[in-house]
């Protein structure tokens, strides 16, 4: 059975929303002793953890940790170091782009601008965040949410190495959490850990959550997808050694979403992926400089050795006649250039090629019968049958 294979793509994003973008700051005058504004502490190990923050000057990380601290506490108000409009929304995205715990903000904010009437008159800038989850009612769920986590981590082989877990985190999250844009707090990871649906942010934030815990290098990207519609779209960058990969957790299981559906279905087109795979559908916002990632060591096809430069007929019927007599659950077909893939698809799918494999294979009585399907169908130049 022919089952062409569509990539789920449905997103509702919520950026920065200046909903008081254009208002006129005010000129209130206070006066008092100049105080330092509270900051959160980062560590070492934290920052490098903390993209966003660490693609800001020095002057806009002062400004990060004020943010982040009024933040964490939930501050009605929270007043920062003055920036300019435009820095002061980069620098609010950082937050939030490092900080996927706080699930209960999705990005709004006001802001107006006060004069500190001390020995030195200076400008201050006082935010005020527009909270989706009010504070009495975020421990018990930060509680939840921390305890899910921690369930999910200890099923994890610690030992493994950092892209063993960075798979373990992948499939776990495909295996738990099922997709549905009616999910409630669907930007947020409260979505995940609680309801177990979500959407792709809430993907994109739950796997650098996991990872993050973990002590791995994990951050957010946000963009669109290339297609008629250009949704908006998230998904992880993650490092391993040093270089940098492309992980999209909600794209792993195309068109098997549903949970419980054949764990063998997942897609491991967009786990540890370069630019040159990603480009193909992805286009990331341009908010923060993003690393290249060329190095394709960790592309999960070619170290499981289903990935093929040429479309080489006689080698795929080897392949094909192998995983059938093994009464193997899936074969993976993964082709480096479009043209070898499109000659698959012509062969295997639109063509006779499983049919006449069958009739050279002697594990069949007379009169039984297999069937099976193909995903096929996306950039990823990936073919999948699933034998029944």
């Amino acid at each position: 059975m022919k089952k062409t294979r569509k990539a789920r793509v449905f997103f509702l994003i919520c950026c920065l929303l200046l909903s008081l973008s254009g208002c006129l700051p005010k000129a209130e005058k206070e006066s008092g002793i100049t105080q330092k504004l509270p900051e959160r502490q980062i560590a070492v190990s934290e920052e490098a953890l903390y993209y966003g923050y660490q693609s800001l000057s020095k002057e806009e990380q002062e400004v990060y940790r004020q943010i982040a601290e009024g933040l964490e506490q939930q501050e009605a108000e929270i007043k920062i170091t003055s920036l300019s409009e435009d820095r002061l929304i980069t620098v609010f995205n950082m937050v939030m782009i490092d900080h996927p715990e706080y699930f209960w903000i999705e990005g709004e904010f006001q802001y107006t601008t006060v004069e500190d009437l001390t020995e030195n008159t200076k400008t201050v800038t006082q935010i005020m965040p527009v909270y989706t989850v009010e504070k009495e009612q975020t421990e018990e769920p930060k509680q939840e949410i921390e305890k899910q986590a921690e369930e999910w981590i200890a099923a994890i082989d610690v030992s493994a190495d950092t892209y063993e877990k960075i798979k373990s985190v992948y499939e776990l999250l495909i295996r738990e959490v099922e997709y549905d844009e009616s999910s409630f707090y669907n930007q947020t990871i409260q979505s995940v850990f609680l309801e177990k649906k979500t959407v792709c942010m809430g993907y994109a934030k739950a796997t650098q959550y996991l990872l993050n815990k973990m002590g791995i290098f994990c951050t957010l990207v946000t963009g669109n997808i290339l297609d008629e519609t250009s949704s908006s779209h998230a998904w992880n960058l993650v490092q391993i050694g040093e270089n940098y990969y492309y992980v999209d957790t909600t794209w792993g299981s195309p068109g098997y979403n549903a949970k419980g559906d054949r764990e063998d279905a997942i897609s491991y087109s967009y786990l540890c992926c370069s630019d040159k795979i990603i480009s193909a559908t992805h286009k990331a916002n341009e908010d923060i400089l993003l690393p290249s990632c060329t190095d394709e060591s960790y592309h999960y096809y070619k170290r499981k050795g289903c990935w093929y430069e040429i479309y080489d007929k006689e080698r795929i019927c080897e392949v094909l006649k192998r995983d059938i007599e093994a009464n193997s659950q899936k074969t993976e077909l993964c082709f480096q250039e479009e043209a070898g893939y499109q000659q698959a698809v012509q062969d295997i799918v639109e063509g006779d090629l499983i049919q006449e494999v069958i009739q050279t294979t002697t594990v069949f009585s007379p009169g039984e019968q297999i069937s099976w399907q193909i995903s096929y169908g996306g950039k990823d130049n990936l073919l999948v049958i699933l034998w029944n």
